[in-house]
């Protein structure tokens, strides 16, 4: 709005009014400001009505909110605070500045005056009509806002004014993109740069509703970074950006805000409404009434009503809101939240048919929520749905509805940055979390038998390809699990995969949800279940920390510095090992370990026990590590037939000499054999029960199929890649020993199943591995197996493995390293640390490698006691 004065140019008056309208093309809302309140001041009483309208209509121009309204308030006393004209600019200047209350408060006081005789000339009508247009958009009636819009902007036409054209068709492209029109999201999407707040915040919506939330906040930062945003709009910017930190499920970078949102609340044009909408945006937030009459605040009402427990209430706010809803977007909406109340009923009741109600509004949310701008309405009511049939037992149907709502989630996630795609990709629930999360569920509903089932989804949510493998030498029928809401078969298959575990171990298995980690001990007849809640990014966080100092040019300062020990003090916090101990069985010392996705990364063995005097798991427990509880059994079998004590110890040239040892026991391939070719060829001619190769090696994390171990000769030609290891005719050998660093290093592909170096083993045929999760001193290695092979003769292999790390953490052998610089062996001095030892690993199966029977174990075992007495006078 511009109002021409006719004034000397030359006169005070006329130069207050150059240097305004001066300012007013810099774009200088303060100068602005400033000039108009000089020219206000010089006019006289026939001018400065015109003056005061100029006044805030540049203010508003200019983005200037706060300030207009001010000017609104001072203008009210000398024009009357039922100006029309003032009153039309204040309605205009509240919602610019969200406050659609306000406007709507002003846009009724206007109609009411001209019902009394006012009149209106054809630009202010025209403004009327844009403002019922917007407060009538804010109540959530689409069909009225369209069409008083529409009316507005033909009125502007038919008066040439391009500036009033150009802003209703700004507000209809923003209805339009509310509403999730793709053809006006991508209108949005293209357009010139944003210059004003209510641009930046327009892209921003445009951005979500495309999905690309990474770019949305970055547009949102940018509007506070690069733009003077006015007081009242930096609440409206502040919520949009904890809506998308929200949506890229960043909490944390939500809670930073809400401190800043708050204090945004308290300069917007309504703090009492602002408040509310910041409570709002908060899973905390008090179930207050909304301080706006918009559809969408008022479901979003319900829903907090029915999750304080208040379900009448509610349901009274859905019936009301039921046939209000317009659009798809609404309708969605209105039948999430109705069948939120339904399962709220159904939990107080225990009534099926509230179950099978909210079934039915959760179907028709999923229908109606369609379109790509309501992919998380979709995902959210696929996942509710899927929970609902679970629990009338339709576990099919469920899986589908988890699946289908995992692959929107991952089609989210691709089109965000690689950090908010890692970030956002691990807070998405695939159908094996949502399997536990239901089992874990059934048990907190006081069904403690329920807990077989959460053994159950676990399991389901661990690879079976290995499986394959393993009984590719004795046909079996694939993994045959029961469903996870048939208790009585979950039972029966928990026993039967523990009938025959030795009375001394239980399998504890692990797996991380986005939102808890689980944890479940099975030994005979004892099942135990406990969860710790944590999020899933920060426990990866913490392993991804951990295996930083994994290398051999860092372990050394990792070992030196603590960061080696305070990693695994983290990650211990996190997995909540306290109940461990208690809920093992009396007589326990071995625990197979089965973990997937980045718990599969954790070297259990070195961390250390809560309330346990700083001792470790290693120096309790016996460890070993299986691919799933399924594998232990074909695993077992395996093994069985492969016992003995023929070994074959392939040393090619460039082992260094503590890599070999001297203490390796068995036959030693010729020098000149120690090629892929040679060793294929000797396991070939001749069986051996135990096959130990002490190389370099390395992984290779683009790729783990080209993972290495260094035969003869030297260089790319002489690698033994995990190709070639599965190649090898294993079928007579029980345990296959990688001596070499990173030898267990694997990457997780399906359903987080291990490839590397030592499933190329198990695959070759080899019924237990023995490897290294990652670099390992040649001198403490060499340590470690020799004396494994050792205890071998009379201990099962886990077992042997853990007398093998003990001998080196309490110094029952000194570990002599070679110091290059002064061509000596010199005692390692730090062997104790679990970096050193807690690297090696038994995967595949714990049992006894040895054919020998219990007498002549019990021999040997007699026979190496009074041989360590005797070396110890």
């Amino acid at each position: 709005m511009r109002t021409e004065f006719e004034v000397d140019p030359d006169g005070a008056l006329g130069r207050a009014l150059g240097a305004a309208r001066r300012a007013v093309d810099r774009a200088d809302a303060g100068r602005v400001d400033a000039a108009y309140e000089t020219v206000f001041e010089l006019a006289d009483d026939v001018l400065r009505e015109a003056v005061a309208l100029d006044h805030v209509a540049a203010l508003l121009a200019l983005g200037a909110v706060t300030a207009a309204e001010r000017r609104c308030a001072e203008y009210a006393e000398p024009l009357g605070h039922d100006h029309v004209g003032l009153r039309l600019l204040r309605a205009e200047v509240r919602a610019a500045a969200g406050d659609q209350a306000g406007a709507g408060a002003d846009v009724t006081a206007v109609r009411a005056a001209l019902v009394g005789g006012g009149a209106l000339d054809a630009e202010d009508h025209a403004r009327l009509l844009r403002l019922e247009g917007l407060v009538a958009a804010d109540r959530g009636d689409l069909p009225l806002a369209e069409r008083k819009l529409t009316g507005a902007r033909a009125a502007f036409l038919r008066l040439d004014h391009e500036r009033g054209v150009a802003g209703v068709d700004g507000d209809l492209l923003a209805l339009a993109v509310r509403q999730g029109v793709a053809s006006a999201v991508s209108d949005a999407v293209a357009g010139p740069p944003p210059r004003t707040t209510a641009e930046y915040l327009l892209r921003a919506l445009a951005l979500r509703r495309e999905l690309r939330y990474g770019e949305a906040c970055r547009t949102l930062q940018d509007c506070l970074e690069r733009t003077r945003v006015d007081p009242a709009l930096r609440f409206p910017v502040l919520a949009e950006l904890v809506t998308t930190a929200w949506l890229t499920r960043r909490p944390e970078l939500a809670a930073r805000l809400r401190p800043l949102l708050v204090e945004a609340a308290a300069q917007a044009p309504d703090p009492v409404a602002a408040r509310q909408e910041a409570d709002r945006l908060f899973p905390d937030g008090p179930a207050g009434p909304p301080g706006s009459p918009r559809f969408g605040r008022r479901v979003e009402y319900a829903r907090r009503l029915v999750l304080a427990g208040r379900v009448a209430e509610a349901e009274e706010l859905l019936v009301e809101l039921r046939d209000q809803a317009n659009g798809d977007h609404d309708a969605a909406i209105w039948h999430l939240t109705a069948g939120e109340h339904e399962w709220a009923r159904h939990r107080g009741s225990g009534d099926a048919a509230f179950l099978d109600e909210a079934v039915k509004h959760w179907e028709a949310a999923a229908a109606r929520a369609s379109s790509t701008a309501l992919t998380e309405v979709r995902e959210y009511a696929l996942r509710l749905l899927g929970r609902a049939l679970f629990k009338l037992g339709d576990d099919d149907r469920a899986d589908a509805c988890w699946v289908e709502a995992h692959r929107l989630e991952e089609r989210v996630a691709r089109l965000q940055g690689d950090e908010l795609r890692a970030r956002m990709l691990l807070s998405a629930a695939d159908e094996h979390d949502e399997r536990i999360r239901a089992a874990h569920d059934a048990v907190t509903d006081d069904r403690r038998h329920a807990v077989a089932g959460i053994a159950v989804a676990v399991e389901h949510a661990r690879g079976a390809t290995i499986l394959d493998v393993l009984r590719s030498d004795r046909p079996a029928p694939p993994r045959d699990l029961p469903r996870v809401s048939d208790l009585d078969g979950a039972w029966r298959w928990v026993g039967g995969v523990t009938r025959d575990l030795p009375r001394s171990q239980v399998v504890w298995m692990l797996h991380a949800t986005p939102d808890r980690v689980h944890h479940v001990v099975l030994g005979r007849r004892t099942i135990r279940h406990w969860s710790t809640p944590v999020d899933r990014q920060r426990l990866v966080e913490a392993v991804t920390g951990l295996k930083a100092w994994w290398g051999a040019d860092v372990l050394d300062l990792g070992v030196h510095t603590g960061e080696f020990d305070r990693c695994l003090d983290r990650i211990a916090g996190l997995l909540g090992l306290a109940p461990l101990a208690a809920e093992l069985p009396p007589g326990v010392d071995r625990i197979a370990v089965v973990a997937g996705g980045v718990l599969s990364d954790v070297p259990f063995a070195a961390l250390v026990l809560p309330d346990a005097g700083g001792r470790r798991l290693g120096d309790r427990f016996a460890l070993s590590d299986l691919p799933c509880l399924s594998a232990r059994r074909p695993l077992r079998r395996r093994s069985r037939s492969r016992r003995g004590d023929r070994a074959l110890v392939v040393r090619p040239p460039g082992a260094l000499p503590s890599a070999a040892g001297g203490g390796a026991r068995g036959e030693v391939l010729a020098e000149h054999l120690t090629t892929a070719a040679g060793l294929r060829a000797e396991l070939a001619r001749r069986p051996y029960h135990r096959v130990r190769i002490d190389s370099h090696g390395a992984h290779d994390r683009d790729d783990p199929d080209r993972s290495w171990l260094q035969l003869r000769p030297a260089g790319p030609a002489g690698r033994l890649r995990s190709d070639d290891l599965r190649r090898l005719d294993l079928s007579r050998c029980g345990t296959f020993v990688l001596g070499a660093c990173e030898s267990g290093m694997a990457n997780r592909v399906g359903r987080d199943e291990p490839v590397g170096l030592v499933r190329a083993a198990l695959e070759a045929g080899a019924a237990a591995v023995v490897a290294a999760r990652w670099v390992a001193d040649d001198a403490v290695a060499a340590t470690v197996l020799d004396r494994f092979e050792h205890y071998t003769r009379y201990l099962p292999r886990d077992v042997a493995l853990k007398r093998a790390q003990d001998d080196v953490v309490r110094h029952r052998v000194v570990v002599q390293a070679h110091d290059e610089a002064e061509d000596a062996w010199k005692p390692l001095s730090d062997q104790h640390h679990p970096a050193r030892w807690s690297c090696w690993t038994v995967y595949g199966d714990p049992g006894w490698q040895t054919s020998a029977g219990p007498v002549r174990r019990a021999l040997r075992r007699t026979t190496d006691h009074w041989r360590r007495r005797a070396a110890h006078r």
